[in-house]
């Protein structure tokens, strides 16, 4: 297995289709960790844990199961009947329809929630690009560097970090050059203990790191059914009443400066859409499949213990760093994620999950098969389970 160079991530990161590129990069951040781990004692690093999480994004940059599961939802809800009844009442059109279940699918291909899903998806994969082109190119980078451990000099390793940016991210790439620092420094450790406190250590400022700079991408792809609403009130109300009395109805509600009863019901069904559509990116972008077939969900707490080697931690500036971003020490309580938008809600989870997760070794496991692995590198989509 080839190690990916910085030519490789940049090749990949250009790559046009999404989807092709988003299977080429969890592969890479694979033959990046296997390449990692003979520095990091087969103990997870960041990339380790990088693989799961893109395989985790490429489900929703595929939209797999989004539509369905929200159609379902849509069709089911009681809350959505109602606003349906009440829709009846205003608008003509729908008046035509013999049943409940066909004015909802009539109101679906209004509404157009495939239009979000397709923003949400386009946001994770900008996000999931991102991260790969700087984080996934600085392990490359220093892959390159580092080939054995005849390499791990001063030198090295200051000429290595001189590339980086001062500062904090989203600009600055301190973070990543004190991590890279402690790569360096646990390589030529013994101790096993030291030597994974200084791991944890790097794993979580580069999980700092990527959170900061992904704020955006997460808030977009989070908030993707609150695009276009003035166009989806406007293609609603088109839909349901005659070009005529759409004008006449324009100029009632101006001359009286009221909103009318129909305007009322159309915005309780956008409003109760946009929470549905938020809740069903929300539940896809807050589970994380490892391997094993383990599914944890980010809304709750871990349901593990620390590796005894991590229980109480010693490093200074390890234990500091814990103390900003972990406002339960030393425990997985409230561990999970009550909104997976709040910057500091999700880096309070994935410092417990690099923590808890630290000794699993089964996070090594190969996230394709070998076939997929030879299709997907020849920029096609392979057949199976991805």
């Amino acid at each position: 297995m080839s190690i990916p160079t910085v030519e490789d991530v940049a090749r990949i990161a250009g790559i046009s289709d999404p989807v092709i590129r988003n299977l080429n990069i969890t592969q890479s951040y694979y033959e990046l960790s296997q390449a990692m781990s003979k520095y990091t004692n087969g103990n997870p690093n960041w990339c380790t844990f990088a693989v799961w999480a893109s395989k985790q994004a490429g489900q929703s940059i595929r939209k797999e199961d989004l539509k369905y599961t929200f159609d379902n939802c849509f069709h089911n809800s009681p809350e959505v009947i109602t606003l349906i009844k009440n829709l009846r009442e205003h608008g003509d059109i729908i008046k035509r329809f013999p049943e409940v279940k066909a004015i909802t699918t009539f109101i679906l291909k209004v509404l157009n929630p495939d239009a979000a899903f397709d923003y949400s998806a386009l946001a994770v994969a900008e996000g999931n690009k991102k991260v790969f082109s700087e984080i996934g190119g600085e392990f490359a980078r220093f892959l390159s560097i580092f080939r054995s451990n005849h390499d791990f000099t001063e030198e090295n390793i200051s000429n290595f970090c001189s590339a980086f940016k001062p500062g904090n991210p989203p600009v600055g790439q301190q973070m990543l050059k004190d991590a890279f620092t402690s790569y360096f420094e646990a390589g030529k450790k013994s101790a096993a203990k030291e030597k994974a406190e200084m791991i944890l250590y790097s794993n979580l400022l580069i999980g700092y790191h990527e959170q900061t700079r992904l704020q955006p991408q997460i808030v977009k792809a989070l908030n993707a059914a609150f695009a276009n609403e003035d166009e989806r009130r406007s293609r609603i109300l088109k839909e349901l009443l005659p070009g005529f009395w759409l004008r006449i109805r324009f100029y009632i509600s101006k001359l009286l400066q009221l909103k009318m009863p129909l305007d009322e019901a159309i915005d309780q069904l956008l409003d109760l859409t946009k929470r549905m559509i938020r809740k069903v990116i929300t539940e896809f972008m807050m589970t994380l499949q490892i391997p094993a077939g383990e599914m944890l969900r980010l809304g709750e707490d871990l349901k593990r213990k620390f590796p005894q080697i991590l229980e109480q931690i010693l490093t200074a500036k390890l234990k500091e760093l814990l103390g900003k971003i972990d406002p339960t020490p030393d425990s997985l309580k409230e561990s999970g994620a009550k909104d997976w938008g709040d910057l500091r809600d999700r880096i309070h989870f994935i410092a417990d999950l690099f923590r808890s997760y630290f000794e699993h070794r089964v996070l090594y496991n190969q996230p394709f098969t070998n076939e997929q692995v030879t299709i997907l590198k020849e920029g096609k989509i392979p057949d199976g389970k991805l």
